[in-house]
């Protein structure tokens, strides 16, 4: 198999260490992106591929990170908000938040580190790759700390906009059902882990409806899980039942957390179709 175009190709001058910290030192990248990238086959140690985030990288190893396989991606993207240490997409829909082991490159994560080049950049939480809206990074250390903790600790304000199958009966509610994660799906499950959205309705058009969605926890699939268990799949949305549609009918439209003692609100605009 032929090595990836590099971009970062040096000797390792650090202490021993492990293979996915050295890769997120060397290439300026969380630790969970570095493993994304050892999984998807775009690391080289010493000229070899090597798939095992926990190998030792000793002194003058020679580490390559490259990409396993290229996938095609905008050369640039909307950046809504920018200051204090916080970076804001309009991440479109179709485009992983961070490497996977799907797709190595082409991720809101990889594109953005191409246009700025070796300056910081913090990951400090996703979306569905088949999502689009508001997705924040930090470009300074004190910065990804805050708002990893804002995220951790639930004090991070999220409102999105979903068109859903059906109209229905009431103009709003809560679902509180826990969620189990498997195979790749979340799972209404007395066993999950709690999960709390609250929904309202913005538009009834019919066969269709457009909801504003607030949910206060952040589990896989949270609010495509939740709509679809009260019986109003999102539109687009086949892993849980949706109609049809070219994309998934979802759009992270707010977002506010407080940081420094000062409310930052974040707002990518959207219309479903």
């Amino acid at each position: 198999m032929s090595q990836p175009s590099s971009v970062r190709d040096q000797l390792h001058a650090g202490p021993a260490d492990r293979l996915d910290r050295a890769v997120a030192a060397a290439a300026a990248i969380s630790r969970t992106a570095a493993r994304g990238l050892i999984a998807a086959g775009a690391v080289f140690l010493n000229g070899r591929r090597c798939k095992v985030a926990s190998r030792t990288v000793h002194p003058g190893d020679r580490l390559r990170v490259g990409s396993a396989a290229p996938t095609p991606a905008p050369a640039c993207l909307p950046i809504v908000f920018e200051g204090d240490g916080v970076l804001a997409i309009d991440k479109p829909a179709g485009m992983p938040s961070a490497p996977t082991r799907a797709a190595a490159t082409g991720t809101a994560l990889t594109t953005l580190q191409a246009a700025r080049g070796r300056r910081p950049l913090w990951l400090v939480h996703r979306l569905d790759a088949a999502a689009s809206g508001v997705m924040l990074f930090a470009t300074t250390r004190a910065a990804a700390a805050a708002l990893s903790a804002a995220f951790r600790d639930q004090r991070v304000e999220k409102r999105y906009l979903a068109l859903v199958d059906g109209s229905p009966a009431a103009d709003g509610g809560v679902i509180e059902e826990p969620l189990l994660a498997r195979a790749g799906r979340a799972h209404v499950d007395p066993h999950g882990r709690p999960a709390r959205t609250a929904w309202r309705v913005a538009e009834r058009r019919g066969a269709t409806t457009v909801l504003v969605v607030e949910p206060s926890t952040g589990r896989l699939h949270q609010i495509r899980a939740h709509l679809a268990a009260i019986g109003h799949p999102i539109v687009g949305d086949r892993l849980y039942g949706g109609s049809p549609a070219p994309r998934l009918m979802l759009h992270a439209r707010d977002v506010a957390v407080a940081l420094a003692g000062q409310r930052l609100a974040i707002s990518a605009p959207w219309t479903p179709g």
